[in-house]
C-alpha cells in the first residue's frame, strides 16, 4: 500500500502520490489549558483522526500543525499563541504550496475552536486559485451522529479521547482544583457585578440578552473539581475509543466524497 504521510515520502513519492488524488489532509490543533488533560489534546485529537483517515483513503496527510489562535488562553503555563492574522498567513501558504503540487481540495482537521475564522478566511484566500477548503471539527461531528456518547460534556469527551491516544497514565488527575475549559458548568468569577454574568470566554449576558467583553480566561476562571478519579479513566479511555472509531468513519466517508468534487465547476460565477 502507499504512503499516505507526506513526511515520510521521498518527493519521487509525493510526485506520485499528488497525481493519484488533488485532495489532501490538514490536521491543525494548538496549545493550551484543559484542566487535567494534556495541553496538547487540540491537535494529538486531530492528528490520530487524520492519520487514519488518510490510512482509509490513501489520501496525502500532512504533518500536524501543533500552533494556532490562542490570545483568550495566553496566561495559562504551556499555551502557545500565534496571531490570528500570522496562523491565517500559515495556513494560506501552506494551501499555496499545495496547489502548486496540483491540489485543489483540503480537508482540514481543525482541533481547536479558536483556528476557525483564520481557515475560512484562509479558504476565501484561496477560492481565487480554484481551490476549496472543507473544515471539520470532530466534536462538532460527534455530537450530531452520536448525541448520547458523553452527556457529561465535552471537557470529559476531550479527556477520553486523550486517553485513548496516549493511555491513562497522561491524565493529571491530582486532588487540587483545575481551570480552563473543565466542566460542564464552571464557575466563573462576576468580574463587572452581580448584572453582568459571565457566561464562558468573552462573552457575558446582560438582562438576559448576550454581550461580548473581551477578557483573558485566567481573569474570569475559578477552579474546579477534578470530576474524574484513577479508577475511571480505563472506561473512559474505552469510550473514547469507540468515539473515534465513529468520527473517522463518518470523516473518510466525507472524504471520499468531497474528492470526487470538481472545484471548477463548484466555483463558477453564477
Amino acid at each position: 500500500m502507499p504512503k499516505h504521510r507526506l513526511d515520510e515520502m521521498s518527493w519521487k513519492e509525493a510526485e506520485e502520490a499528488f497525481k493519484r488524488s488533488d485532495t489532501v489532509i490538514m490536521a491543525v490543533g494548538t496549545l493550551h489549558s484543559h484542566g487535567p488533560t494534556p495541553i496538547g489534546i487540540d491537535t494529538s485529537s486531530v492528528a490520530r483522526i487524520a492519520d487514519e483517515v488518510g490510512k482509509r483513503t490513501g489520501l496525502v496527510t500532512l504533518p500536524p500543525l501543533p500552533y494556532g489562535e490562542n490570545d483568550k488562553m495566553a496566561l495559562y503555563p504551556g499555551s502557545i499563541t500565534i496571531s490570528p492574522d500570522v496562523i491565517e498567513g500559515v495556513y494560506t501558504d501552506i494551501c499555496e504550496s499545495l496547489y502548486r503540487n496540483g491540489v485543489r481540495k483540503v480537508v482540514v482537521l481543525n482541533g481547536h475552536g479558536g483556528n476557525r475564522e483564520p481557515l475560512i478566511r484562509t479558504g476565501r484566500n484561496v477560492r481565487e486559485l480554484g481551490m476549496l477548503i472543507a473544515v471539520l471539527e470532530w466534536w462538532n461531528i460527534g455530537k450530531k451522529i452520536t448525541p448520547n456518547a458523553f452527556p457529561e460534556g465535552t471537557h470529559i469527551w476531550e479527556l477520553a479521547v486523550a486517553l485513548a491516544i496516549g493511555g491513562t497514565e497522561i491524565a493529571d488527575v491530582r486532588s487540587g482544583g483545575y481551570k480552563g475549559e473543565w466542566g460542564v458548568n464552571p464557575p466563573l468569577r462576576p468580574l463587572f457585578g452581580d448584572k453582568i454574568k459571565p457566561l464562558g470566554f468573552s462573552n457575558f449576558e446582560y438582562r438576559g440578552a448576550p454581550v461580548i467583553i473581551p477578557v483573558d480566561s485566567w481573569d474570569v476562571d475559578v477552579e474546579s473539581p477534578p470530576e474524574v478519579d484513577k479508577a475511571s479513566l480505563e472506561a473512559l479511555r474505552r469510550r473514547g475509543e469507540e468515539s473515534i472509531e465513529r468520527i473517522v468513519e463518518h470523516i473518510v466517508a466525507f472524504a471520499k466524497d468531497f474528492a470526487k468534487v470538481d472545484p471548477a465547476k463548484a466555483l463558477q460565477a453564477g
